[in-house]
Protein backbone atom coordinates (compact mmCIF):
# COMPACT_ATOMS: atom_id res chain seq x y z
CA UNK A 1 0.00 0.00 0.00
CA UNK A 2 2.83 2.33 0.99
CA UNK A 3 4.73 1.39 -2.16
CA UNK A 4 1.67 2.20 -4.26
CA UNK A 5 1.37 5.65 -2.71
CA UNK A 6 5.05 6.33 -3.38
CA UNK A 7 4.63 5.33 -7.02
CA UNK A 8 1.59 7.59 -7.31
CA UNK A 9 3.48 10.53 -5.81
CA UNK A 10 6.40 9.86 -8.13
CA UNK A 11 4.09 9.85 -11.15
CA UNK A 12 2.50 13.11 -10.04
CA UNK A 13 5.93 14.64 -9.49
CA UNK A 14 7.09 13.58 -12.97
CA UNK A 15 3.83 14.80 -14.50
CA UNK A 16 4.24 18.19 -12.78
CA UNK A 17 7.79 18.50 -14.15
CA UNK A 18 6.63 17.63 -17.67
CA UNK A 19 3.74 20.12 -17.52
CA UNK A 20 6.05 22.85 -16.21
CA UNK A 21 8.53 22.15 -19.01
CA UNK A 22 5.81 22.21 -21.68
CA UNK A 23 4.45 25.52 -20.34
CA UNK A 24 7.97 26.98 -20.34
CA UNK A 25 8.63 25.89 -23.94
CA UNK A 26 5.24 27.17 -25.14
CA UNK A 27 5.84 30.49 -23.37
CA UNK A 28 9.27 30.81 -24.97
CA UNK A 29 7.89 30.05 -28.44
CA UNK A 30 4.98 32.46 -27.99
CA UNK A 31 7.29 35.18 -26.71
CA UNK A 32 9.64 34.75 -29.66
CA UNK A 33 6.74 34.82 -32.12
CA UNK A 34 5.31 37.96 -30.51
CA UNK A 35 8.71 39.64 -30.61
CA UNK A 36 9.15 38.79 -34.29
CA UNK A 37 5.68 40.14 -35.07
CA UNK A 38 6.41 43.43 -33.32
CA UNK A 39 9.74 43.76 -35.12
CA UNK A 40 7.96 43.14 -38.43
CA UNK A 41 5.31 45.78 -37.68
CA UNK A 42 7.92 48.39 -36.73
CA UNK A 43 9.98 47.54 -39.80
CA UNK A 44 6.93 48.10 -42.01
CA UNK A 45 6.40 51.51 -40.42
CA UNK A 46 10.07 52.31 -40.92
CA UNK A 47 9.83 51.49 -44.62
CA UNK A 48 6.72 53.64 -44.90
CA UNK A 49 8.61 56.51 -43.27
CA UNK A 50 11.50 56.15 -45.73
CA UNK A 51 9.09 56.25 -48.67
CA UNK A 52 7.20 59.23 -47.23
CA UNK A 53 10.39 61.15 -46.60
CA UNK A 54 11.77 60.48 -50.10
CA UNK A 55 8.47 61.72 -51.52
CA UNK A 56 8.57 64.80 -49.29
CA UNK A 57 12.13 65.61 -50.37
CA UNK A 58 11.11 65.44 -54.03
CA UNK A 59 8.06 67.62 -53.37
CA UNK A 60 10.25 70.13 -51.59
CA UNK A 61 12.71 70.26 -54.51
CA UNK A 62 9.86 70.69 -56.97
CA UNK A 63 8.12 73.38 -54.96
CA UNK A 64 11.32 75.45 -54.91
CA UNK A 65 10.78 75.99 -58.64
CA UNK A 66 7.30 77.52 -58.27
CA UNK A 67 6.29 80.89 -56.71
CA UNK A 68 6.90 80.95 -52.96
CA UNK A 69 3.30 81.82 -52.12
CA UNK A 70 2.10 78.60 -53.74
CA UNK A 71 4.97 76.40 -52.59
CA UNK A 72 4.72 77.44 -48.93
CA UNK A 73 1.03 76.54 -48.66
CA UNK A 74 1.57 73.12 -50.20
CA UNK A 75 4.79 72.49 -48.28
CA UNK A 76 3.17 73.35 -44.96
CA UNK A 77 0.28 70.96 -45.53
CA UNK A 78 2.56 68.17 -46.80
CA UNK A 79 4.98 68.51 -43.91
CA UNK A 80 2.16 68.43 -41.35
CA UNK A 81 0.72 65.30 -42.96
CA UNK A 82 4.06 63.50 -42.96
CA UNK A 83 4.90 64.47 -39.40
CA UNK A 84 1.79 62.66 -38.24
CA UNK A 85 3.34 59.35 -39.36
CA UNK A 86 5.98 59.68 -36.65
CA UNK A 87 3.44 59.39 -33.82
CA UNK A 88 2.29 55.82 -34.56
CA UNK A 89 5.91 54.74 -35.02
CA UNK A 90 6.88 56.08 -31.62
CA UNK A 91 3.89 54.36 -29.98
CA UNK A 92 4.93 51.07 -31.57
CA UNK A 93 8.48 51.48 -30.32
CA UNK A 94 7.33 52.41 -26.83
CA UNK A 95 5.08 49.36 -26.77
CA UNK A 96 8.00 47.17 -27.78
CA UNK A 97 10.21 48.69 -25.08
CA UNK A 98 7.60 47.98 -22.43
CA UNK A 99 7.17 44.30 -23.27
CA UNK A 100 10.25 43.02 -25.11
CA UNK A 101 14.02 42.72 -25.19
CA UNK A 102 15.38 46.12 -26.19
CA UNK A 103 18.85 44.64 -26.69
CA UNK A 104 17.56 42.89 -29.80
CA UNK A 105 19.80 44.05 -32.71
CA UNK A 106 16.77 44.41 -35.00
CA UNK A 107 15.04 46.65 -32.48
CA UNK A 108 18.16 48.79 -32.00
CA UNK A 109 18.51 49.25 -35.76
CA UNK A 110 14.86 50.25 -36.10
CA UNK A 111 15.12 52.73 -33.22
CA UNK A 112 18.14 54.30 -34.93
CA UNK A 113 16.18 54.57 -38.19
CA UNK A 114 13.26 56.17 -36.36
CA UNK A 115 15.59 58.69 -34.72
CA UNK A 116 17.22 59.65 -38.01
CA UNK A 117 13.81 59.97 -39.70
CA UNK A 118 12.65 62.18 -36.84
CA UNK A 119 15.65 64.48 -37.24
CA UNK A 120 15.28 64.67 -41.00
CA UNK A 121 11.72 65.91 -40.54
CA UNK A 122 13.01 68.39 -37.96
CA UNK A 123 15.49 69.80 -40.49
CA UNK A 124 12.77 70.12 -43.13
CA UNK A 125 10.49 71.82 -40.62
CA UNK A 126 13.25 74.31 -39.82
CA UNK A 127 13.83 74.95 -43.51
CA UNK A 128 10.11 75.49 -44.01
CA UNK A 129 10.09 78.05 -41.19
CA UNK A 130 13.04 79.90 -42.69
CA UNK A 131 11.69 79.99 -46.24
CA UNK A 132 7.99 80.42 -45.52
CA UNK A 133 7.88 81.98 -42.08
CA UNK A 134 5.73 79.15 -40.75
CA UNK A 135 4.17 80.12 -37.42
CA UNK A 136 5.31 77.05 -35.48
CA UNK A 137 7.70 76.26 -32.64
CA UNK A 138 10.05 73.30 -32.83
CA UNK A 139 11.12 71.35 -29.73
CA UNK A 140 13.86 68.75 -29.61
CA UNK A 141 13.13 66.61 -26.55
CA UNK A 142 16.15 64.66 -25.23
CA UNK A 143 15.41 61.84 -22.82
CA UNK A 144 16.84 58.51 -21.66
CA UNK A 145 15.49 55.24 -20.33
CA UNK A 146 14.83 54.88 -16.62
CA UNK A 147 14.37 58.63 -16.12
CA UNK A 148 11.11 59.33 -14.25
CA UNK A 149 11.26 63.07 -14.87
CA UNK A 150 11.69 62.29 -18.58
CA UNK A 151 8.37 60.43 -18.46
CA UNK A 152 6.77 63.42 -16.75
CA UNK A 153 8.22 65.82 -19.32
CA UNK A 154 7.06 63.63 -22.17
CA UNK A 155 3.53 63.64 -20.77
CA UNK A 156 3.53 67.46 -20.55
CA UNK A 157 4.77 67.78 -24.14
CA UNK A 158 2.10 65.36 -25.30
CA UNK A 159 -0.57 67.46 -23.58
CA UNK A 160 0.78 70.66 -25.13
CA UNK A 161 0.89 69.03 -28.54
CA UNK A 162 -2.76 68.08 -28.23
CA UNK A 163 -3.67 71.64 -27.29
CA UNK A 164 -1.46 73.51 -29.77
CA UNK A 165 -1.74 71.06 -32.67
CA UNK A 166 0.44 71.68 -35.72
CA UNK A 167 1.81 74.93 -34.31
CA UNK A 168 3.97 72.89 -31.92
CA UNK A 169 6.41 70.40 -33.46
CA UNK A 170 7.91 67.97 -30.93
CA UNK A 171 10.77 65.67 -31.90
CA UNK A 172 11.65 63.10 -29.18
CA UNK A 173 15.30 61.96 -29.13
CA UNK A 174 16.22 58.86 -27.09
CA UNK A 175 19.80 59.58 -25.98
CA UNK A 176 20.17 55.94 -24.89
CA UNK A 177 20.50 54.92 -28.54
CA UNK A 178 24.02 54.60 -29.93
CA UNK A 179 23.56 56.92 -32.90
CA UNK A 180 26.38 59.33 -33.96
CA UNK A 181 24.01 62.15 -34.95
CA UNK A 182 22.68 62.23 -31.36
CA UNK A 183 26.23 62.79 -30.07
CA UNK A 184 26.65 65.66 -32.54
CA UNK A 185 23.41 67.32 -31.41
CA UNK A 186 24.24 66.83 -27.73
CA UNK A 187 27.61 68.53 -28.27
CA UNK A 188 26.07 71.34 -30.31
CA UNK A 189 23.29 72.11 -27.84
CA UNK A 190 25.28 71.22 -24.70
CA UNK A 191 22.98 68.43 -23.53
CA UNK A 192 24.49 67.00 -20.33
CA UNK A 193 21.43 65.80 -18.40
CA UNK A 194 17.91 64.55 -18.96
CA UNK A 195 15.32 65.62 -19.67
CA UNK A 196 16.52 68.55 -21.77
CA UNK A 197 14.61 70.64 -24.30
CA UNK A 198 15.89 72.61 -27.27
CA UNK A 199 13.23 75.20 -28.16
CA UNK A 200 13.88 76.93 -31.46
CA UNK A 201 17.61 76.40 -31.04
CA UNK A 202 17.93 77.36 -27.36
CA UNK A 203 18.73 74.71 -24.72
CA UNK A 204 16.74 74.34 -21.50
CA UNK A 205 18.36 71.84 -19.14
CA UNK A 206 16.44 69.73 -16.65
CA UNK A 207 12.72 69.20 -16.17
CA UNK A 208 10.39 72.08 -17.11
CA UNK A 209 6.77 72.24 -15.89
CA UNK A 210 4.07 73.19 -18.38
CA UNK A 211 3.86 76.78 -17.17
CA UNK A 212 7.57 77.37 -17.84
CA UNK A 213 7.41 75.77 -21.30
CA UNK A 214 4.45 77.96 -22.23
CA UNK A 215 6.35 81.02 -21.00
CA UNK A 216 9.12 80.20 -23.47
CA UNK A 217 7.12 79.17 -26.53
CA UNK A 218 4.17 81.57 -26.43
CA UNK A 219 6.18 84.73 -27.20
CA UNK A 220 7.56 83.00 -30.31
CA UNK A 221 4.18 82.81 -32.03
CA UNK A 222 3.29 85.58 -34.46
CA UNK A 223 -0.40 85.15 -33.85
CA UNK A 224 -2.29 84.37 -30.67
CA UNK A 225 -4.03 81.08 -30.00
CA UNK A 226 -6.38 79.60 -27.46
CA UNK A 227 -3.54 78.32 -25.29
CA UNK A 228 -1.22 81.34 -25.28
CA UNK A 229 -3.95 83.94 -25.60
CA UNK A 230 -4.00 86.87 -27.94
Amino acid sequence: MVGGKRKLRKKRYVAAIIITFVIFVLGFILGAATSERKIFEIEQLSRQQDADFSSLQFQFSYLESVPREQSCVVLSRTLESNLKTLGPSLKKLEGYEASSDTTNPDYILLKRKYTVANLRYWLLAEKSKQLCGTDAVSVLYFYEKGCQQCNDEGYILEQLKQRLGDSLLVFPIDASIDEPVIDILRAQYKIYGFPSLVIDGKTYANYMPMKEILAEICPKYKEGNGVCGG
